[in-house]
């Protein structure tokens, strides 16, 4: 089943971007939008992203910091 939906109130900054990717994606206005909330709404929300990452187990804390990391991959890549 689709939907029709009307957006009002759009200001014409707005319009003429998501005018520009269309044409630069090459399909209709229509066509952009729809792909662009159907994207939007197969991602998570921030809150249930952050619900995600809460459950997750914290890293150890063991090894090397991220200064370390850098600090010995710059050495490697001078050497190299």
């Amino acid at each position: 089943m689709t939907i029709s939906m009307h957006i009002r109130d759009l200001d014409e900054p707005t319009h003429q971007e998501l005018v520009r990717r269309a044409d630069a994606a090459g399909v209709s206005l229509r066509a952009y939008v729809v792909e662009v909330l159907r994207r939007h709404t197969g991602l998570p929300t921030v809150e249930d992203w952050l619900d995600e990452v809460r459950r997750d187990p914290p890293l150890p804390a063991e090894g090397p910091d991220s200064v370390t990391l850098v600090e010995e991959g710059r050495r490697d890549s001078d050497v190299a």
